[in-house]
């Protein structure tokens, strides 16, 4: 890979140079539990989600860090855990027009396995920090179903999503030096086809 800083030290690469690192040792475990509650109130569903992650590291490191640790630390057990909650409201006796609005909340060492998502900026459900969503769907057909959406995201901690390397605070300077943005915004219009 082609990186702007060595990822060990976070110092910069002064030339263009492809710098080989292999897939090391199994890093531990990682523990998931989540519970959904759903209730709908007349035109409005209300839902609420509490999750928890925790890692549970083998002693095996990587020149990126080993499971929320940094590299040259010895990783340790960490808890992480993030709660969901939104309503929306249903137009109509057919509820093909909806409004909603949620809100996610994720904690320093949280972490979903959502890796492969394919969000623009990352899921929202992977922030270590808060976000917030307005959202508009219409099914225009059984399998075809318009959204616009606006999400804010206010991210705390860096590394949301990723589970190599310690968590920081955004006030200080991650060991391995990549940026992390400390607040994101997308507006988003799209169509989603069941099949």
């Amino acid at each position: 890979m082609v990186l702007p800083v060595n990822p060990v030290t976070g110092d910069p690469v002064n030339a263009p140079v492809v710098m080989r690192y292999t897939p090391s040792a199994n890093l531990g475990a990682i523990n998931l539990f989540g519970v959904n509650l759903n209730h709908r109130l007349g035109p409005v569903d209300l839902y609420l989600s509490g999750n928890y992650s925790g890692t549970r590291p083998n002693g095996q490191i990587t020149p990126f860090g080993g499971l929320m640790s940094d590299p040259f630390e010895a990783p340790v057990n960490r808890n992480g855990g993030m709660v969901y909650a939104g309503l929306r409201y249903n137009f109509g006796n057919d509820d093909r027009s909806k409004v909603g609005f949620e809100f996610n909340r994720g904690s320093k060492n949280w972490f979903n396995f959502a890796l492969a998502e394919d969000d623009i900026i990352a899921p929202k459900t992977n922030t270590r920090g808060n976000v917030y969503e307005a959202f508009l769907t219409h099914r225009i057909y059984n399998r075809f179903i318009f959204k616009l959406s606006y999400i804010h995201y206010n991210y705390d901690y860096s590394g949301s999503g990723w589970h190599v390397g310690a968590p920081k605070n955004l006030n200080s300077t991650a060991i391995l030096g990549f940026p992390t943005f400390k607040n994101a915004q997308m507006l988003s219009l799209g169509l989603t086809t069941r099949f």
